[in-house]
């Protein structure tokens, strides 16, 4: 291969990498009529490629502010996560004592309802202390409501 075939490509790779370094890059011709690349300027020296050269740090606080802003993304979205747990497992036992006193407000009501069903006659208790019977009417229709509240707490099975 000839030096001038090789110039161009080496002169490419020297540029390449120093871009990729982002320093000056300065052309120069020496005593013996080659032309060199350097990264100090000297006397003569035609600057060729400039890159503004980035502080070692500046990369370091752009990590350290995206590692912050992806830390502060997780704990919210570990914080939403737990409270949704939360709410769960309180959900949970609102329903547990719920199904609880269900099942004692149903049996109070069947109680009512076989009271109401094996007695021949009710009554009502005046404020004074005295009964007063219910009629046959009135009789047919507590029976009937407390049939309604069986069902309506203790569902259509009863």
């Amino acid at each position: 291969m000839r030096l001038s075939t090789i110039a161009p490509l080496v002169l490419a790779g020297f540029l390449a990498s120093a871009a990729a370094l982002a320093g000056d890059i300065y052309k120069y011709t020496d005593e013996t009529g080659k032309t060199l690349y350097t990264d100090k300027p000297i006397p003569g020296a035609v600057l060729v490629s400039t890159g503004a050269q980035r502080p070692p740090d500046a990369a370091q606080r752009a990590f350290a502010a995206q590692q912050s802003a992806t830390n502060s993304q997780l704990a919210a979205s570990n914080q939403r996560i737990a409270q949704g747990q939360e709410d769960s497992r309180f959900a949970s036992q609102v329903a547990k004592d719920l199904e609880a006193t269900r099942a004692e407000r149903c049996k109070t009501a069947r109680a009512a309802y076989q009271q109401s069903i094996n007695n021949r006659r009710l009554y009502t208790q005046t404020p004074d202390g005295k009964r007063t019977y219910l009629t046959d009417e009135e009789l047919v229709k507590t029976r009937v409501d407390a049939a309604k509240a069986v069902e309506s707490i203790c569902g259509p099975q009863g």
